[in-house]
């Protein structure tokens, strides 16, 4: 008996950290190596208000995560399409043919954009580092960006599948070594950061008001997610799956913020406009090897984290464009190019902005597109339950 509990919460804990691990390996990508995420979103404020921030973003994360998880298992969806259609009740094959239509294009559409979003901030990310490094022009860098995202694309599907996994532990890796780094010649400034409440202010990058809303925004794209995990969750048992799953996305995700802001803070608000804080502190603070060991995992970070939203892209829309012209092959690089160009395009305002923007506008669309009809299924899938559950005892 004590083996079979010892087997079940092992089972139990594996499932929950799998699915934690997965969303922690895609939010490990390249804006958030740049500690971009963390000069703008966590540490803008100081230490004191980073903590407010920090929970605010796990609970929030948590929340919608578990919400997500425990709608997929209820209505047993397996693809975005799916359970968009399933969270706006229009999933049955007696649904209304026009609102499913419409539902299907504007989560199309809003998918496609958040796409952009990430694509843009990763191309002006990766100018940003071939300008920084090797003194290219940040135009002549975009474009080889473009191509070599293009060509990755194109014939490196399975390869970035696989690279993924090395990227992220690599990543986590360099970032533990560089925090302690940190620690080392700054860890008195930290100390005396963590907790402050009134220095940040006073720095006169925003106020609190400001902030919070704008942080608000962004935590609302994380309502989204919900999507992405249903192509993942087949292991999902019961609610108790959901919910613990989904608080463990929270914090490994959350954890990321840690590390990143830890690295940051110490050295606001000089980084405050830096496109690549982390790499900034590394060539002027840490050793060389170091900035060495880190300038390659961002890179790496870069080009695995382009290309897999390009495919998401270019595969969903190579089988809607329907010609025996052209090549599957052809239509797929002819769509990556377009899609790539267009985030180019984005690049241009520069990787604050975009995530100080983009996401936040991402953020804003969400609150009614999504987080309203997120809070109305909890009572949807508690009453199907319940009939579920009535149902079974009846028989």
């Amino acid at each position: 008996m004590e083996t079979k509990e010892k087997s079940g919460f092992a089972k139990t804990f594996s499932i929950w950290f799998g699915l934690g691990a997965l969303m922690f390996g895609t939010y490990c990508g390249a804006n958030m190596a740049s500690g971009v995420y963390a000069s703008q979103y966590i540490v803008t404020l100081g230490g004191g208000w980073a903590l407010v921030w920090l929970v605010m973003f796990c609970a929030i994360m948590s929340f919608f995560c578990a919400t997500g998880l425990n709608f997929i298992r209820a209505y047993k969806v397996n693809n975005y399409n799916a359970y968009y259609l399933a969270l706006y009740g229009v999933h049955k094959p007696d649904s209304n043919p026009v609102l499913k239509k419409a539902v299907t294009i504007f989560f199309d559409i809003y998918t496609m954009l958040m796409g952009l979003v990430t694509t843009a901030a990763t191309i002006a990310l990766f100018a940003q580092l071939m300008n920084s490094l090797f003194g290219i022009p940040n135009f002549i860098a975009s474009i080889g960006g473009v191509l070599l995202f293009a060509i990755l694309t194109v014939n490196g599907a399975g390869f970035l599948r696989k690279f993924n996994t090395i990227m992220t532990i690599s990543l986590i890796a360099c970032l533990v070594a560089i925090m302690i780094a940190v620690f080392a010649i700054r860890g008195d400034v930290l100390a005396s950061q963590i907790g402050n409440f009134q220095e940040g202010p006073n720095w006169g990058i925003t106020t609190t008001t400001a902030h919070f809303s704008m942080f608000l925004s962004y935590c609302f794209t994380t309502s989204s997610w919900g999507s992405s995990l249903s192509n993942y969750a087949d292991r999902i048992r019961n609610k108790k799956d959901a919910i613990g799953s989904g608080i463990m996305i929270g914090l490994l995700v959350t954890s990321l913020f840690v590390m990143t802001g830890s690295i940051v803070l110490p050295f606001m608000p000089d980084v405050v406009k830096d496109s690549a804080p982390i790499l900034t502190i590394c060539q002027q603070y840490l050793s060389p090897i170091l900035t060495g060991v880190y300038w390659v995992v961002v890179v790496f970070s870069v080009i695995s984290t382009a290309p897999s939203f390009t495919f998401n892209f270019s595969n969903r829309w190579a089988t809607v464009w329907k010609t025996e012209k052209l090549s599957h092959r052809a239509k797929f690089f002819i769509l990556s190019m377009t899609f790539l160009l267009v985030c180019w395009f984005i690049s241009g305002v520069g990787l604050i902005a975009i995530v100080q923007k983009g996401y936040v506008m991402l953020g804003n669309i969400a609150l009614f597109a999504i987080v309203i009809p997120m809070f109305i299924s909890i009572y949807r899938v508690h009453k199907k339950d319940k009939a579920e559950k009535e149902a079974s005892g009846q028989e």
